[in-house]
């Protein structure tokens, strides 16, 4: 594994996430200068020395309540032409509903915890049927001019059933002057959990699944109101997921098919996916698909795989130089799992380096859900990504967040 250099790489103790966190970790990461920050379940940590020193900022209590009070899944941005931080926000249900909230503040306003501002979107923000409904498991990105969010929708029925994927779109322009925000939104109840391509430029693109063997690659370009979509063929991937740990639990549990990791660069689009062991994989994989943005059609299936141990939960973003860096774990029988880094090589080859190994595996079968990978500023050929292992224990509050900076060497 080698070779991509890492420049630094943090990892956040009890301190600064209040050991408010969870196996299934779901850590999202963005960097400005010295400013940095860092979510995941159910903590926030701020950094304004560029990592010495952290600083906790509950979910909870940061900011107002709303609806049944903070829950879980975050996602944190940095938008530099703006100078703009954003932070999504998911809050629990009450009375069969919840709401996300949309906050931002500017970076030099970024000590501040009094300068954030925000605005709360429920389902009948979008539609005023959408009554008894609820949303879940984010995902965020810009374009030249706006910010994209993506949820699945859910009612509540049992534990919630699926009824729908919504992708919203917000002028950073209003974001950035704190205006009245005014967004369009597109749904569908074909394709569920839309994930958002990092690195675009005026047109963002986002893909969900259709089968086994076919991707549904969406695109939305900048001052344009209508979205369209293409059914791609792929090779056929396997949602029968698993990999035992070396304490026999198995840690993939949870992991299925949903598209983790998406980008654009250099006019290639890249999708990626923790896959189920199969013909010539014989773990656990990243399934990898690169499609020509000109015409639509796969360019290569470049997977990540190990004849000896699993691969899940990729995310992925091109540099300013359109080179795509990834981030995921890896583990199995002998091996805890680990957080790793890597970039897709010139010579087609992908080049890849341990953030850290985990010194233990979870007593309970729950990991991910999801990873982010961003575009470092102001270095913007360099990446910054989170990750997490366990340390000296299997519990939730043995789990260790880590933001890592990475280039090619």
């Amino acid at each position: 594994m080698s070779p991509v250099s890492i420049l630094s790489n943090i990892s956040l103790g009890d301190g600064p996430t209040n050991n408010d966190t969870s196996t299934v970790g779901e850590p999202t990461a963005a960097v400005a200068g010295s400013h940095m920050f860092m979510t995941g379940n159910w903590y926030c940590s701020q950094s304004t020395d560029g990592g010495t020193n952290w600083k906790h900022v509950d979910p909870f209590t940061a900011l107002p309540s709303a609806a049944g009070g903070f829950c879980c899944d975050q996602v944190v941005l940095y938008d530099a032409r703006r100078r703009l931080w954003i932070w999504i926000l998911q809050y629990s249900r009450r009375n069969g509903a919840n709401v996300f909230r949309l906050a931002a503040v500017h970076d030099g306003d970024f000590g501040n915890p009094g300068a954030w501002y925000w605005w709360d979107i429920a389902p009948t923000t979008l539609d005023g049927s959408w009554t008894q409904l609820w949303f879940d498991y984010p995902d965020a990105a810009v374009t030249a001019d706006n910010l994209l969010i993506t949820f699945n929708v859910f009612n509540n029925v049992g534990d919630g059933q699926w009824q729908r994927a919504v992708v919203m779109r917000f002028p950073l322009a209003t974001i950035d002057t704190r205006g009245t925000l005014g967004f369009n939104f597109w749904t569908t109840t074909q394709n569920g959990s839309l994930r958002l391509t990092q690195g675009a430029g005026r047109t963002m693109y986002f893909a969900s699944h259709n089968s086994s063997q076919q991707v549904r690659l969406f695109s939305w370009a900048d001052g344009q109101n209508g979205v369209n979509w293409w059914d791609i063929n792929v090779t056929a991937s396997s949602s029968a997921i698993s990999s035992n740990a070396p304490n026999n639990v198995n840690w993939l549990a949870r992991a299925d098919r949903r598209i983790t990791g998406a980008c654009i660069g250099n006019g290639t689009i890249t999708l990626m996916w923790t896959a189920g062991s199969g013909t010539n994989r014989p773990r656990a994989y990243c399934r990898v698909v690169q499609i020509a943005e000109a015409t639509k059609q796969v360019t290569a299936q470049p997977d990540i795989w190990s004849s000896t141990r699993s691969w899940a939960y990729p995310a992925a973003c091109t540099n300013n130089s359109g080179v795509l860096g990834f981030t995921a774990f890896y583990g199995g029988e002998d091996r805890h799992p680990g957080h790793i880094v890597g970039i897709r090589e010139d010579n087609g080859t992908w080049s890849t380096a341990y953030s850290r190994q985990g010194s233990h595996s979870p007593n309970e079968p729950k990991w991910g859900d999801y990873l982010s990978c961003r575009r470092h500023t102001p270095s913007t050929n360099t990446w910054v990504a989170s990750g997490y292992t366990l340390e000296g224990g299997a519990t939730r509050t043995d789990i260790l967040p880590r933001i890592v900076r990475f280039s090619r060497v």
